[in-house]
């Protein structure tokens, strides 16, 4: 059979090249995205400035004392460690040094917005920095600056450096200039003391790095010192692993990386095995008649299944080794465009290893082979002598099977529709509205025939009515072969209806935060920074100028409520600390002081002003549904894993979908990774203008390093260009699965029209002319894209209602028109391309040729 069908090959060269399109772009989309979920998986960095210790301890991600069943994501912010770890880390054998390393980020260099950060000189040797000028740090006051900085800022061992320290301005004397061979990066050393006076967290630090003596190997030490700090909340790194303590930005960039790749992954994958299997079950089909003579020939039922099976996997097989090296650089591709857009940062290292190779061509050749034994089935059972009859023209589409899994997909359609409408809230909705999307297509892909022959009475009398004769025939064939009519739809309703579905639920989100932000700005200016930070001490400035009512401190973070399941120990709990469930809640922190005039939404219950110290307002309903009041606590876990009781001091209603609580900014900056401020919010005083508010605004934050004062409206832009970094990366991705889709959907339009030069060989020496077999096909393009268009946005339809009233209780989705018009123009021209230009290729053959050509 395989021999069989290798020469049937070079006599179907044009169904081979559709299917083997098919098959590598699927593998090379799949590919793509399974790297992007790897890299998110793996989250490899490599380490620079600590690379010179072989072993790091740093603190641990993991959520602690969550009980059994009930998983929950990581801690969002970094965690820090004791400081008395050190000791015990110095005492595993083996351990030649433990080195403790804080780290903080510097803002400004030289009155300038900076990237760097500051460390102490003890930790220098673990990269190491060696002094290249001058000598090491020895008072309050002295820097160790690294070769680059001190070239680009123009210093010189002696000379006076103004450097701002999470925001806040300090002028150091440079003592001398080292230089590391392996961080590249801008570096200031302080002395030991200098430095923890400027980390400002008692009692900790950030990582431990771990000089191995001579001779110990660096895995079995680092296992030794895991079981030395052993429930203490600390996580044990070496070889690449090292890099996730220097860079703690890989932290959010794997959270972000991770459920973007899975759900586009596995959309995308969803799309492959839809595209593949379609294509090659149109392509066999196509073939009945062949199949038809072979079985009068003698040729049985399973001969008939392993030709087709072994066609397909030679197709697979040669497209999944031509998608090696390009799923590897589309992979690349989307790394880094999300790296361009600060989802992920570019530290952390792209993988594509064995996996994603074998994921894309496992569901390619999966869903070939499926497909192809699915079309060849029905043929390869048929009596001999009913096959030849049963070729000329298909009729049936039914199937036990084939009704099954409608009813499963439009079922399960159904109910994440339900569940999206009613469970659901806010933009979390997209998580089940993307999916429905892709599982209304294949239940509407399933049943197409039927809505096909349906759509197409509808449409046969005005149709035939303003088209004439030339029409009338295109819909008798619409009509009688609502099956080839489905197979060229069915791309059209999956391009139109994920297009339209994953665009409008991203400009769905996009508008609705607008919304929430514009509803919930009570100030009249913002004063932020470009790529610096401000000094807390600003809000109090600010605050007593003359034309300001209030300013607030505006930062932002997460935590989990966490409601409290015995006193600890037992299966499943934490070792440390009691067993809890956890409630994911987003903060705000804001300035007491202020609140009251910045923020719009008002109180229910308590007062703004009293959100000092261990304080905390949360939302009406949270209160409700925990049976809470004014007055009581709560057990709070920040982001870095500190856990507080917090008193609540009031409630308030937020818009729907965004809930989020209201704490202290001073309590909730230190508790932040980088711990810097880069906003505040500005109410003016009665009768004071914005442009005399902005104006004082300007003139006293002038001395900050990248300050930049925005009025209301400018505001609003500012907040929606910012929500261009998701939106960008939401497209792309949408991007490659609906491209994906208008292949297959060029693929199979020239695909199915190729097939018929015959027929139109037959009306042309029957007396059609061209340009009536051009206009047939004319309106038979127009009425295809007609029905798979209407089809298409009933797929989107069924995702974005739901999503409507889950977002923010509207059914229309928002978003410009003109995306839709652009969405329908589209698919409405690549129709007609893709039907008319095979059709005029056909027409160049004489009729006599094309009606006896195979």
């Amino acid at each position: 059979m395989l021999r069989l069908a290798l020469k049937t090959l070079r006599f179907r060269k044009g169904g081979f090249l559709a299917s083997l399109i098919a098959l590598f772009v699927g593998a090379v989309v799949v590919q793509g995205c399974g790297s992007l979920l790897e890299t998110g998986i793996r989250a490899d960095v490599k380490a620079e400035r600590l690379a010179g210790a072989p072993v790091v301890v740093t603190g641990s991600q993991d959520y602690p004392g969550t009980a059994v069943g009930t998983a929950t994501d990581g801690m969002t912010e970094r965690v820090l460690l004791d400081e008395d770890l050190v000791d015990a880390v110095a005492a595993v054998p083996g351990v030649a040094e433990a080195v403790p390393d804080v780290s903080m980020p510097v803002t400004a260099l030289a009155g300038r917005p900076a990237e760097a950060s500051g460390h102490s000189w003890s930790s220098a040797s673990l990269s190491p920095y060696e002094l290249v000028a001058g000598a090491e740090p020895a008072a309050s006051g002295d820097v160790v600056v690294d070769s680059a900085t001190a070239r680009k800022t123009g210093v010189r061992p002696g000379a006076r450096l103004k450097a701002s320290v999470r925001g806040v301005p300090h002028v150091f004397r440079v003592s001398g200039i080292a230089e590391s061979r392996r961080s590249a990066r801008a570096v200031l050393l302080f002395s030991d003391e200098e430095a923890f006076r400027l980390y400002d967290r008692p009692g900790k630090i950030d990582d431990i790095g771990v000089l191995v003596a001579p001779g110990t190997d660096p895995v079995r030490l680092a296992d030794a010192v895991g079981d030395a700090v052993a429930g203490r909340g600390a996580r044990v790194l070496h070889g690449d692993d090292r890099g996730v303590a220097e860079f703690p930005a890989t932290i959010a960039g794997r959270q972000n990386l991770i459920p973007v790749a899975g759900a586009f992954g596995g959309l995308a994958t969803m799309v492959a095995i839809f595209v593949v299997g379609s294509t090659v079950g149109m392509l066999v089909q196509q073939r009945r008649r062949e199949m038809a003579l072979l079985r009068t020939t003698g040729v049985t039922p399973g001969q008939l299944r392993r030709m087709v099976m072994a066609e397909t996997a030679v197709a697979a097989v040669l497209a999944a080794g031509l998608s090696l090296v390009p799923g590897l650089a589309f992979g690349h591709f989307l790394y880094d465009v999300l790296v361009d857009q600060d989802l992920v940062p570019g530290e952390m290292v792209f993988r594509q290893g064995f996996v994603p190779r074998l994921a894309g061509f496992g569901a390619t050749l999966f869903a070939a082979l499926a497909a192809a034994f699915i079309a060849s089935r029905r043929v390869s059972k048929v009596r001999p002598t009913e096959a030849m009859a049963e070729a000329s023209l298909q009729t049936r589409w039914v199937s036990p099977v084939r009704l099954i899994l409608a009813f499963l997909f439009l079922g399960g359609a159904t109910a994440l529709a339900i569940v999206t409408g009613t469970v659901m809230t806010g933009p979390v909705a997209a998580s089940t509205s993307a999916p429905a999307a892709m599982l209304w297509a294949v239940g509407i892909a399933l049943v197409a025939p039927a809505l096909c022959r349906w759509l197409a009475a509808l449409l046969r009398w005005p149709v035939g009515w303003f088209t004439g004769l030339s029409g009338q025939l295109a819909m008798l064939n619409a009509s009688v072969r609502r099956v080839r009519l489905a197979a060229a739809v069915i791309p059209i309703m999956l391009a139109t209806g994920l297009a339209t579905a994953l665009i409008y639920l991203q400009t769905s989100q996009d508008d609705a935060a607008s919304r929430m932000f514009a509803e919930g700005l009570k100030a009249d200016a913002i004063v932020s920074t470009r790529g610096a930070a401000l000094p807390p001490s600003l809000v109090d400035t600010l605050a007593r100028l003359p034309q300001v009512a209030g300013a607030s401190a505006s930062v932002s973070g997460d935590a989990r409520l966490e409601t409290l399941l015995d006193s600890g120990g037992g299966d499943g709990g934490s070792k440390t600390g009691p067993r809890v469930r956890p409630a994911r809640i987003d903060l705000q922190g804001v300035t007491a002081a202020g609140a009251r005039q910045t923020i719009a939404r008002t109180a229910v219950q308590g007062d703004y002003g009293k959100l000092t110290g261990d304080s905390i307002v949360l939302p009406t309903d949270v209160l409700r549904d925990s049976g809470r009041k004014v007055g009581d606590r709560v057990r709070l876990r920040w982001g870095n894993g500190d856990v507080s009781s917090m008193t609540v001091v009031g409630s308030f209603t937020p818009p729907r979908g965004f809930g989020y609580a209201m704490v202290p900014a001073a309590e909730l900056l230190p508790r932040t990774t980088s711990g810097t401020l880069s906003q505040i919010l500005v109410k003016a005083k009665p009768g004071v203008s914005a442009r005399e508010l902005t104006a004082a605004l300007r003139e006293r934050a002038d001395g900050v390093p990248g300050a930049v004062v925005a009025n209301r409206s400018e505001a609003k832009a500012a907040h929606a260009q910012g929500d261009e970094t998701g939106r960008v990366a939401s497209f792309l991705l949408a991007a490659v699965v609906v491209g994906y889709a208008v292949i297959a959907l060029v693929n199979s339009l020239i695909v199915a029209t190729a097939e018929r030069r015959g027929e139109f060989a037959l009306q042309r020496l029957i007396g059609s002319t061209r340009r009536q077999v051009l206009w047939m096909m004319s309106v038979e393009a127009l009425v295809t894209a007609v029905i798979g268009i209407v089809l298409g946005t009933g797929v989107a339809a069924g995702s974005l209602l739901p999503f409507g009233l889950a977002l923010d209780g509207t059914l229309l989705p928002s978003g410009p028109g003109w995306i839709y018009v652009t969405i329908v123009a589209a698919a409405v021209a690549l129709t007609f391309v893709t039907i008319l230009l095979p059709t005029i290729l056909a027409l160049r053959a004489k009729p006599v040729e094309a009606a006896v050509a195979p």
